[in-house]
């Protein structure tokens, strides 16, 4: 039978341990103030007839990572009214109705559920992607690159420790119920690519 002293002493253990545990796990923030213009999102669409590639830097977002364990979570949220493709009346077609209908769908959100490290800075990530109100799982390989705060991140303007993050994933717009008019047949493909290069601050 434990005595209060070794009851006591345990508790203490456990308590330390969870307070060192919760301490490796860092909290990040994917601006679109101050780090706006390092952080891009896209997406390539690659036709018969066709081929464009529209960006946007408003990327917002938040990140737990744990650069002990390997071991994190996050949510990354794009504006795709800004998407520019390089045509205004390109980009005035995507925002419509007909397609990513943006006056009732303001955001694309992927949310990170599964973060599984492969090698290195390479991680296996499964997660929920919503667009155009419709909401799906998805796996994709992205690469984290944690930094500590160091003279060299301080030098690039960043205010704390730093994780770049990267990734690439197709998707098929038909999944997410956004249908190629007639008149857009071989001008837009039917799966098309997204992209994101962003950086989380730590908070």
């Amino acid at each position: 039978m434990k005595t209060p002293t070794s009851i006591l002493a345990s508790s203490l253990f456990l308590a330390a341990f969870a307070a060192s545990a919760s301490a490796q796990q860092k909290h990040f923030e994917v601006d679109n103030k101050q780090n706006k213009y390092r952080n891009v999102a896209s997406i390539e669409s690659v036709a018969d007839f066709e081929t464009f590639t529209g960006k946007t830097n408003e990327v917002s977002g938040t990140l737990v990572f744990d650069p002990s364990t390997h071991k994190g979570s996050g949510k990354i949220i794009i504006d795709p009214s800004s998407i520019d493709t390089g045509i205004p009346l390109r980009n005035d077609h995507m925002k419509s109705e007909g397609w990513l209908d943006t006056k009732k769908y303001p955001q694309i959100v992927f949310e990170a559920e599964k973060v599984q490290q492969l090698r290195g800075d390479d991680y296996k990530v499964t997660g929920k992607l919503t667009l155009h109100g419709v909401t799906k799982k998805i796996t994709t390989t992205v690469r984290a690159r944690y930094r500590a705060a160091d003279e060299t991140t301080k030098k690039a303007g960043f205010v704390g420790d730093v994780v770049q993050l990267s990734t690439k994933f197709n998707i098929t717009l038909s999944d997410y119920k956004i249908t190629i008019p007639g008149m857009a047949a071989g001008k837009v493909a039917k799966d098309v690519t997204i992209g994101l290069n962003a950086y989380a601050v730590g908070k």
